[in-house]
């Protein structure tokens, strides 16, 4: 099969404009959805080396995408990839999703069960309902207009322990160029997301590949959950260890086509 190069386009969301890179053609497609302080680049590589077809795209307020204006939040996320599989996506396909993103897949999975083939959580955030008042509140003001610029480029020190260089500089570029206001809705709706809901509504294949496994982690939370469990890297597997992110993605890519 000839590998069909990476394409850039944009496709209407309900908040502007969403920007979109699909690569590959064939098999199960495979849509993107990136951390907080992110963007679809972060998935390149990935995709490069992907046979099959896949799809990354900038959520609302975030990389080239548009609607800087919000609303923001998982469920405004939602109706995003919404958007995009929509516009490219007629058939089945797994859903791939990181941190804040692996929140956004989990509530996608709930209310479209029947439009996936597959679920794959990349370091999901456990579930935090159940966060004290006063703490969420606490941690939500420093993302607020007052607090943000002395607090953001620290924020991310606990993820980033063990990263790469080459990794940590990318991460960090891309937290810079990242919209405070999308960064902060975001962050404020995980504090109300139900991780629940998707293992409710959602039967088919469900794995995590995650570098940390403790009780504050949605795996950690969830003994029966799948797992790979990434060797010596940080929040971001697939930039620190992108042989080892491709091969666990083609291994579950392998258990949907059987359960398809």
């Amino acid at each position: 099969m000839k590998h069909k190069n990476p394409e850039t386009a944009t496709i209407p969301g309900p908040a502007g404009r969403l920007m979109v890179t699909t690569e590959g053609q064939g098999g199960i497609p495979v849509l993107f959805v990136h951390e907080l302080s992110a963007d679809r680049t972060h998935w390149a590589e990935t995709q490069h080396h992907l046979a099959t077809q896949s799809v990354a795209f900038d959520l609302r307020g975030l990389g080239e995408s548009g609607g800087s204006h919000g609303p923001f939040g998982v469920e405004a996320a939602v109706e995003d990839v919404t958007a995009v599989a929509d516009a490219l996506l007629p058939q089945p396909f797994v859903l791939v999703g990181h941190g804040f993103g692996a929140a956004v897949a989990s509530a996608f999975a709930s209310y479209y069960p029947e439009r996936l083939a597959g679920l794959l959580y990349v370091e999901p955030v456990g579930d935090l309902r159940h966060t004290a008042k006063a703490e969420a509140d606490a941690w939500i003001e420093n993302f607020g207009e007052a607090k943000y610029r002395a607090f953001h480029e620290h924020w991310l020190d606990p993820l980033l322990i063990g990263a790469k260089e080459t990794t940590r500089g990318r991460v960090m570029s891309t937290l810079r160029t990242s919209r405070r206001e999308a960064i902060a809705g975001n962050m404020a709706s995980l504090f109300g997301h139900n991780p629940d809901e998707a293992f409710e509504r959602f039967k088919g294949p469900t794995h995590a590949l995650v570098a940390a496994t403790g009780p504050e982690t949605l795996v950690g939370q969830r003994a029966t959950l799948s797992r790979s469990v990434a060797p010596r890297t940080s929040h971001w597997l697939m930039l620190d260890s992108p042989q080892w992110f491709h091969s666990e993605l083609v291994r579950f890519l392998g258990q949907c086509r059987s359960a398809h």
